[in-house]
């Protein structure tokens, strides 16, 4: 078996090569002793879900392993990229929150349903690039304040109001729903780009907790 390491091929004597998953952990680790992160597992040419990694890893012997290749990426270099997806979609979030609250308090509130959704999978799609940008900078959701308030708390709040807003589609309570989008949601969507500048502030610092 060969294994790779951002191109480079790595010497197997020194590795932990007793199944595929203690190899991934170690090599993962000393990734991370670098400032990186990473990014991408293959195994003879087949990405490994970066979601399911230990699962899958855990089914495959190195037997059958013949070369085992890893992307690695700068954590700093990579939050910074997180910062600039964010930027670009925030300004959206607010808007879309007004507008659908408007949709649930029309005449055919049934037509929010599945943009209510969408709404909710982009925000959680920002909630994991604000923490790629926190394991980044090596803080934790309570390390940062907005306006005094810890992020761990803004993130309790706006989960608890999108729970609530879940049971109204279940419900199929229209004005709850439009309510909570324009009183809730909605601010709380507006201070999302004062968590993700505060993020660039760090990060333009070059914060980096060992």
């Amino acid at each position: 078996m060969e294994v790779k390491l951002d191109g480079r091929s790595l010497d197997l004597e020194q590795l932990d090569c007793s199944g595929l998953l203690p190899l991934l952990q170690e090599l993962i680790d000393t990734i991370e002793s670098g400032n990186r992160a990473l990014m991408q597992v293959v195994v003879d040419g087949k990405s490994l879900d970066p979601f399911n990694l230990a699962e899958e890893a855990s089914k495959i012997s190195l037997d059958d392993v013949g070369v085992l290749e890893l992307v690695s990426g700068d954590v700093h270099a990579m939050a910074g990229q997180a910062i600039e997806t964010l930027r670009e979609h925030l300004p959206e979030l607010p808007a879309a929150c007004r507008s659908l609250a408007e949709l649930f308090h029309g005449e055919h509130p049934e037509e929010g349903y599945e943009p209510f959704n969408n709404l909710a999978e982009i925000w959680g799609y920002i909630k994991n690039q604000e923490r790629l940008v926190l394991t980044a900078l090596g803080l934790e959701w309570g390390d940062i304040e907005v306006r005094g308030v810890s992020l761990v708390q803004m993130h309790t709040e706006l989960n608890n109001f999108l729970e609530e807003a879940a049971q109204a589609i279940k419900n199929r309570d229209c004005v709850l729903l439009g309510d909570l989008l324009e009183y809730e949601l909605a601010p709380r969507a507006e201070k999302e780009a004062d968590i993700v500048a505060l993020l660039a502030e760090r990060h333009a610092d070059g914060t980096v907790q060992p």
